[in-house]
């Protein structure tokens, strides 16, 4: 009887320790990324933007992430605070659930201001598109 407890007790403490550490990987996923904001594009419009606030902090990389129907992205245009701008050429098609490449912003951190989206509807549109801005610090 003893033997068959202190079994139960070894199992229940290496699922709790292998929780402790999946959690500790998702916080450090989540503190390394952080949503910037989104917008649903309509593609009845071949532009948006997406509007970061400034006490959002600096960045050094952004990725944009797609939702509920595919785009086709050709371009975006990063403001920064300062009023400089980086131009980032995509021309293709991203599908609902997929993400863009990371991109590296130029001088390193950077105060981010908005990002303007230039898009056309995708061969396959169906429902409106979720755009999401996503910053690493």
């Amino acid at each position: 009887m003893k033997t068959s407890l202190f079994i139960i007790s070894i199992l229940i403490a290496s699922v709790s320790f292998s929780n402790s550490q999946a959690s500790k990987t998702t916080s450090t996923i989540n503190q390394a990324w952080e949503r910037l904001g989104s917008r649903t594009v309509t593609m009845t419009a071949d532009h948006d933007e997406i509007v970061v606030t400034a006490n959002e902090g600096i960045f050094t990389a952004i990725q944009l992430r797609i939702a509920k129907a595919p785009i086709h992205l050709l371009n975006i245009n990063i403001i920064f605070g300062n009023g400089d701008n980086e131009n980032v050429v995509f021309d293709q098609t991203f599908e609902a659930g997929s993400q863009t490449r990371v991109i590296d912003l130029a001088g390193n951190k950077r105060i981010i201001r908005k990002v303007n989206l230039n898009y056309r509807s995708a061969p396959t549109q169906k429902g409106r598109a979720i755009v999401s801005l996503w910053g690493k610090h």
